[in-house]
């Protein structure tokens, strides 16, 4: 009972890692080195189930035991979350978008992505070639104002976001209150 125990908890272990490194919560980051990350651990767990197998498989044909179905449906349930997480890792999808705005620095392969949820709460997202940072925190809008709330957010982003944009529906722009940044476009808007 203690080796099963220790058996389903190393595969559990190995799955829960594999779908955090997807959820979207807190600040993260991601890019090729986290895809090919989580394609070596899903190797491991693969070949961890596999071998588990073949001894289950031994000790029926010696033991006359049960086949252990157990390992295949843990790795099974993992690698369905790890499946539909891939495709959500820009996305809260415990809440709705209600604006959603790009901006793209010329003459460098920087780029950001700003999008606030229906529950208050904003993700900046810094883009470069190979990888994306998005650093989360909370916001408010007064009289056209967006505030938000996060004061080191130039620096982590390298300047592409500040703290405070009026909103200009209008144009479908966010303008920045402060000089030295750019205008972001609006591509998507519920009210």
């Amino acid at each position: 009972m203690k080796k099963r125990t220790i058996k389903y908890g190393i595969i559990s272990i190995i799955g829960i890692y594999l779908i955090f490194q997807f959820l979207p919560v807190g600040d993260y980051c991601s890019g090729l080195g986290n895809f090919l990350s989580s394609l070596f651990i899903i190797g491991l767990l693969i070949l961890i189930v596999f071998i588990l197998a073949i001894r289950n498989l031994i000790r029926i044909k010696k033991k006359k035991e049960k086949f252990d179905f157990i390992p295949l449906i843990i790795t099974l349930f993992f690698g369905v979350m790890w499946y539909f997480l891939v495709d959500m890792t820009d996305k809260k999808f415990w809440t709705e978008e209600s604006l959603v705005s790009f901006v793209e620095m010329e003459g460098t392969p920087n780029s950001g992505t700003l999008v606030l949820f229906k529950n208050g709460s904003f993700g900046a997202s810094y883009h470069r070639a190979d990888y994306s940072c998005t650093y989360q925190g909370n916001y408010v809008i007064v009289d056209n104002r967006l505030t938000l709330k996060r004061t080191d957010l130039s620096e982590l982003t390298h300047k592409i976001f500040t703290t405070e944009y009026l909103i200009n529906r209008k144009d479908s722009i966010l303008k920045p209150t402060k000089d030295g940044f750019k205008e972001i476009g609006i591509s998507k808007m519920n009210e």
